[in-house]
């Protein structure tokens, strides 16, 4: 994997992929309610402080992944624990965005279709891919980020000719204050999807770019946050804070208001499209970094556990949970109480032991 080497662009497109991922079409960020589109930015906010951690690492580390630099930090005996709960950290979040996906399709078009089927098509589609190799899966984002931002374009243009939008539904501005805002922010916005990005310490070592390759990802975080903020806002203005409160997939009923003199209608499969395309891209990022992970780890080939790991995500989704709103509970008690340690006390405890470790490595004037 050492020859693999990802482009800016490439990183650009797959990291703005993976943060709209599943989060595009859903309530995001709701409990603050018509400030939604406010508590996405301040979360973003908290990812990128997160992020420059991460950054930290990475140039101090620029050919290792996270899981390789927990072990030459923390030792052999504590790193290599915390390196394996990486790993299952991102098997983890695989099959809970491979059950997201594989649900809000089942509930959008394939309603009669067994959830084990669209959750296999959709993993072997991403397992074929990263078969071929991660410089791929790099190279395919390129092509459907212009692919959703187009989609992206045609919705908006098609709801501003219908004449549906209506701003004054995002009136008045904090009328709560800010603390529903900062609820939001703690409980869902700066873990889900911005903290998410710890997976990229898996994938950064095969940045071509060292110097830039951080600041392209942080920027691709902030266009993400503004197309998911703008998002929101969008479903707000058209359906109101009730409906898309209620409604679990609210783009559906906002991109069906579209009608114009009976000619252009029905173009829902749109948001099916760009959700297939942002769990595809999501999933596909969670998957590749733990088999990075275990590749590093473990010292054998990526490939060797390709199907196997596929086979682990594919069925930790099917058991995962009982119904879609166990899963959503679970979801909510993990985002907010497990996967903070993991995106945000460990790594904060490593960017502490890399200073202090540089402080007193670093030559003292004679």
């Amino acid at each position: 994997m050492g020859k693999v080497k990802f482009g800016l662009g490439e990183f650009f497109c797959l990291t703005v992929l993976f943060e709209l991922g599943t989060a595009l079409v859903v309530n995001l960020g709701m409990e603050s309610g018509r400030d939604a589109w406010l508590s996405i930015l301040l979360g973003c906010v908290a990812g990128l402080i997160m992020f420059t951690g991460y950054a930290y690492l990475y140039r101090k580390q620029p050919d290792l992944p996270f899981t390789a630099y927990t072990r030459k930090l923390l030792g052999k005996y504590i790193g290599t624990p915390v390196a394996l709960g990486y790993i299952i950290l991102y098997i983890n979040l695989a099959a809970r965005d491979l059950r997201d996906g594989s649900t809000m399709l089942a509930m959008a078009t394939m309603h009669n279709t067994p959830l084990f089927i669209l959750s296999t098509l959709m993993l072997l589609s991403g397992a074929y891919v990263l078969h071929k190799g991660l410089e791929v899966l790099g190279r395919t984002s390129m092509v459907f980020a212009v692919v959703v931002m187009l989609i992206g374009l045609f919705g908006t243009l098609m709801l501003m000719l219908s004449g549906t939008i209506n701003l004054n539904r995002l009136l008045p501005v904090l009328e709560n204050g800010i603390q529903p805002v900062l609820a939001s922010v703690i409980h869902q916005n700066y873990m889900f999807p911005f903290g998410e990005m710890v997976c990229f310490t898996m994938l950064m070592p095969y940045l071509a770019n060292v110097k830039k390759g951080p600041w392209v990802i942080a920027a691709a975080m902030l266009f993400s946050a503004f197309l998911l903020s703008f998002t929101m806002a969008l479903n707000i203005s058209v359906l109101g804070e009730d409906i898309v409160e209620r409604s679990p997939l609210p783009l559906m009923p906002t991109i069906s208001k579209i009608s114009i003199s009976d000619f252009i209608q029905r173009v829902d499969i749109f948001v099916v499209m760009v959700l297939i395309i942002g769990v595809f891209f999501k999933m596909a990022v969670f998957f590749a970094a733990a088999l990075v992970g275990i590749s590093e780890l473990f010292r054998m080939p990526y490939r060797r556990m390709l199907y196997p790991c596929a086979l682990i995500i594919l069925f930790t989704s099917m058991l995962d949970a009982r119904s879609f709103i166990e899963h959503l509970d679970e979801g909510g008690t993990l985002l907010y109480r497990v996967y903070p340690y993991f995106m945000v006390v460990i790594p904060v405890v490593l960017v502490i032991v890399t200073a202090v470790r540089d402080h007193f490595s670093a030559p003292r004037p004679g």
